[in-house]
């Protein structure tokens, strides 16, 4: 073990410097504020899903999408994830804490 621990020291200038440039890289694109507008590309990624699913999305107009120049496609961040979380599914507990809720309401003249 203390073999490779010299050899790790005896090499200043090269596989140490180039991870530590790449750890140096790493920890600047996580300190980088995430892109606002997203492409196609991009969107797919972000949604866990496929471009080609993406561009069915957009042309069924169910996404929110920009055109600017007619052609390449560009989303915006914050709206991917609104329309993501809008889609909510309520469990069942849920539910039925709300029909329970409105069935009282009814028996007692106020819905």
């Amino acid at each position: 073990m203390r073999e490779q621990n010299s050899s790790v020291f005896s090499d200043p200038n090269g596989a140490i410097l180039k991870e530590l440039y790449e750890l140096k890289q790493l920890v600047i694109q996580q300190g980088q504020a995430p892109k606002e507008v997203l492409s196609a590309e991009e969107c797919a990624e972000l949604l866990g899903v496929s471009v080609c699913y993406v561009y069915r999305l957009t042309s069924e107009k169910r996404l929110p999408h920009y055109k600017p120049q007619g052609k390449k496609i560009y989303f915006k961040r914050v709206e991917l994830l609104d329309w993501l979380l809008s889609h909510r599914i309520s469990p069942d507990a849920e539910l039925t804490e709300h029909v329970t809720k409105r069935v009282r309401q009814a028996s007692h003249g106020r819905l």
